[in-house]
């Protein structure tokens, strides 16, 4: 008998045993793989939520950042403007650190010339009266060489404005004219009082602010984008907490005042005690 090919062909048996090895190994084949995605699709969900959260954590991060390193404006090292000369020109100063905080007001500017510091706030109806009585005084003081007027602007009635901070906004165009448009300061200082709003009242919006200052002589765009985007809101803040926690208190401590207030004006380190409305 002959088996030929025939002879060689695999059992019923075999064929069976082979199909089911075949099964098998396909079974853990395909269990394999669907394993392997199914890492890989966790992986990708992970490095997905990673992604999304490191998007979200950058403008929080960004935002902190920006809070602690507030934009310094320049030409007021001292968190003040500095009027020296018979054109009452501002003394020229670099920004700073963002951050970081004023220099002392104490240091003379000027050798031989009276050092004279004012605090001040745009909505103050007291800063106001000071200001009618007393500017044409100060301005002569300052040009004929005997004084420096250091003016600084803070925001301690930010709330008193129907929910607008107009103080702190309006200190915050005012150092926008320092750092673009230095020489009109004195001028839109004064323009601030002219048309001051009053107490309670939402004040002036931005785009009035803005009006007021180009009224004032101040042509520069920088100015106006600076005014609209608030950029110095946030020194405004520290510069008013620093001077309410230093020198405006210490001030009023060593004169005997009940506390400190706006206007307060330093002449040489020491606290003005007198009348407000008394050019005297």
């Amino acid at each position: 008998m002959t088996t030929g090919a025939h002879g060689n062909r695999p059992t019923r048996n075999q064929q069976r045993e082979a199909a089911r090895a075949k099964a098998k190994e396909l079974r853990e084949s395909t269990a394999k793989n669907d394993k392997r995605k199914k890492f890989a699709m966790q992986g990708l969900i992970v490095l997905g939520a990673l992604v999304v959260a490191a998007i979200i954590a950058i403008p929080i991060t960004q935002a902190a950042n920006n809070a602690k390193g507030f934009v310094r404006p320049a030409n007021m090292a001292t968190n003040g403007v500095i009027l020296a000369g018979a054109s009452m020109t501002p003394l020229t100063s670099d920004a700073g650190a963002d951050g970081s905080a004023g220099l002392p007001t104490t240091d003379a500017p000027v050798k031989g010339a009276v050092n004279i510091v004012l605090y001040e706030d745009y909505l103050c109806p007291a800063c106001k009266a000071f200001d009618d009585t007393n500017a044409a005084t100060l301005e002569t003081l300052v040009k004929s060489g005997a004084a420096t007027l250091n003016v600084q602007p803070i925001g301690m009635l930010w709330q008193k404005s129907a929910g607008t901070e107009y103080s702190r906004r309006a200190a915050s165009a005012a150092a926008c004219v320092a750092t673009f448009s230095p020489n009109n300061f004195w001028g839109v200082n004064q323009a601030f009082y002219a048309n001051q709003p009053a107490e309670g009242t939402a004040g002036l919006t931005d785009a009035q602010i803005a009006e007021l200052v180009k009224g004032a002589g101040v042509a520069s765009s920088d100015v106006a984008s600076c005014i609209s985007s608030k950029t110095y809101v946030p020194w405004v803040k520290s510069a008013t907490d620093a001077a309410l926690n230093g020198p405006m208190t210490a001030a009023a401590k060593a004169a005997g005042a009940s506390g400190a207030g706006t206007p307060t004006v330093l002449v040489n380190g020491q606290m003005y005690t007198g009348s407000i409305t008394d050019p005297k």
